[in-house]
């Protein structure tokens, strides 16, 4: 039987990145987080086994569809071991979801990406003594050039991975005594691998609702009173004392593994979105960018890259074509059938591949480079007035160039209602394949104003969209209020592989 690894992390740490380095396929990067909605399987280079890509979490207590993904797969299906990456520049904050996958107990290795950033900023980690502390293996990678991913492959080859020892935190005599109470009660209903009890009583103290799933009714009625006694007696809730040790805990594993500079120093990205994410002028910042790609796209080079096309196919391609028929005798309506049909109409949709790849050049630098993130906080304040949330911006963005992924991205939206209403306006959105039809009636009506009939007809589709989101959320689906929370990446300098592989996978 093949062995399954399965990659699990944090929004936006590169675990994407990595699959398509350690299978060698090609599946959708993005500089934001919750560009992987759903899991994806592919097979390791080496043969040492598949590999699935996981969903970003924070923490193994679902609270999205795509969260849920996670924890179902980690609490009932079977895998050899566990790839943890963690975002070198932002340890700490990883390392708690790691805590978590520790508490799990099964194989591990910790990929530790992102190591660059973390030297441009300053921060110096030790990883000898991080190691030490961990108990676990872990491997420097750099998940976007593929650097340090062999060593990783070979790791997996060889099985070097933890060991089934699950981490054991000491949370405290009061919260110690219920997780063994309520251990002893899931020993005798329930028949899970030895290493699982302790973490599902843990996590039953959370309140996980998957773990809820895995325990019958009965068990339920047995053990609730006991989270029930101990949350009496507790100053702070069960979730924030737990929390508070973990917090402990990992303060005592980056104890001398890592440094960091000058608390002063204010880094590029922060600079930037003074501006870019300004109250006042980041939105006509956003459509003065969109405004020059769309200029790039149909006035400066896009258009005049078809023109060149069409004049081939239309002239040197049909004219050489013809020539040859005439000296083979073929039949005449076999050549109207060539060169009237197949060529002239093959030729009519590839005139238009230059403006699509110029577009979506653009568009893909945007999203790798972390600026699409920043628009969606920008718009949210006006997603609001329509019933939604910067967060379903993001779908609308990724349906410029597909709508089926646009409504797949719709998963990660907490909010049901808000999610649904998010998935039925995303078609409104102008997709790839709407733009040849555009290319066209511009080409023949707004010859002078290319540019800015396309934006018109772009803008059209947001507002008719939102037009919809405000019938929807005032009638059938009156959403509540929503908690837009997300994670500004920092900004990068896009890869070109990357670039030239999504701008490809959306032409």
């Amino acid at each position: 039987m093949a062995n399954h690894y399965c990659i699990i992390g944090n929004p936006n740490v590169g675990k994407t990145s990595l699959f398509n380095a350690l299978t060698g396929t090609y599946e959708y990067v993005g500089n934001w987080s919750g560009v992987t909605v759903e899991k994806k399987v592919g097979r390791l280079k080496s043969n040492a086994g598949n590999l699935i890509d996981l969903p970003g979490i924070y923490e193994l207590s679902p609270i999205s569809k795509d969260e849920t993904v996670v924890t179902d797969y980690l609490l009932n299906e079977s895998f050899s071991g566990m790839i943890n990456i963690v975002d070198a520049s932002q340890l700490k904050r990883n390392l708690q979801l790691t805590v978590q996958l520790m508490e799990l107990g099964a194989p591990m290795i910790i990929g530790l990406n992102m190591v660059d950033v973390a030297a441009k900023r300053g921060i110096h980690i030790d990883q000898s003594a991080l190691i030490k502390k961990l108990k676990l293996p872990l491997l420097p990678i750099i998940a976007r050039n593929g650097k340090g991913t062999q060593q990783l492959l070979n790791a997996l080859k060889d099985h070097r991975l933890s060991n089934h020892r699950p981490l054991h935190i000491d949370y405290g005599a009061d919260i110690e005594a219920a997780i063994t109470k309520i251990m002893q009660h899931l020993k005798q209903h329930c028949t899970f691998e030895s290493h699982l009890y302790r973490f599902i009583a843990i996590q039953f103290l959370l309140d996980n609702p998957k773990v809820l799933d895995l325990l019958e009714t009965n068990l339920i009625d047995i053990i609730a009173p006991i989270r029930q006694q101990l949350a009496a007696p507790l100053t702070l809730s069960i979730r924030e004392t737990i929390q508070q040790k973990r917090n402990a805990y990992i303060d005592h594993l980056l104890e001398g593994a890592i440094t960091y500079p000058d608390e002063d120093r204010q880094y590029f990205s922060s600079r930037l979105d003074k501006i870019l994410t300004h109250k006042i002028l980041g939105i006509p910042i956003f459509l003065g960018i969109m405004w020059l790609i769309f200029q790039i796209t149909f006035t400066w080079v896009g258009t005049p890259l078809s023109d060149q096309i069409d004049e081939f196919i239309g002239g040197t391609l049909t004219d050489t074509v013809k020539s040859v028929m005439d000296n083979i005798g073929l039949f005449p309506f076999l050549q109207d059938l060539i060169t009237d049909g197949i060529i002239a109409g093959v030729g009519a949709v590839i005139v238009f591949v230059p403006q699509i790849l110029v577009l979506f050049f653009f568009i893909s630098l945007l999203e790798d480079s972390g600026y699409m993130a920043r628009i969606a906080v920008l718009m949210d304040r006006i997603m609001e007035v329509f019933g939604l949330s910067g967060k379903s911006f993001i779908p609308m963005i990724i349906g410029f160039g597909c709508n089926v992924p646009s409504i797949m991205a719709a998963r990660s939206i907490e909010s049901e209602k808000e999610r649904l209403t998010t998935i039925l306006i995303a078609p409104f959105m102008s997709c790839s394949a709407r733009l040849p039809v555009y290319a066209l009636f511009v080409g023949v009506f707004f010859e002078q104003h290319q540019a800015l009939i396309v934006l018109s007809l772009y803008v059209l589709g947001i507002v008719v969209a939102l037009a919809t989101s405000v019938l929807i959320t005032k009638t059938v689906m009156k959403n509540d209020d929503s908690i837009f929370i997300v994670e500004l990446p920092t900004y990068r300098m896009p890869s070109g592989k990357t670039l030239w592989r999504s701008t490809w996978e959306k032409s």
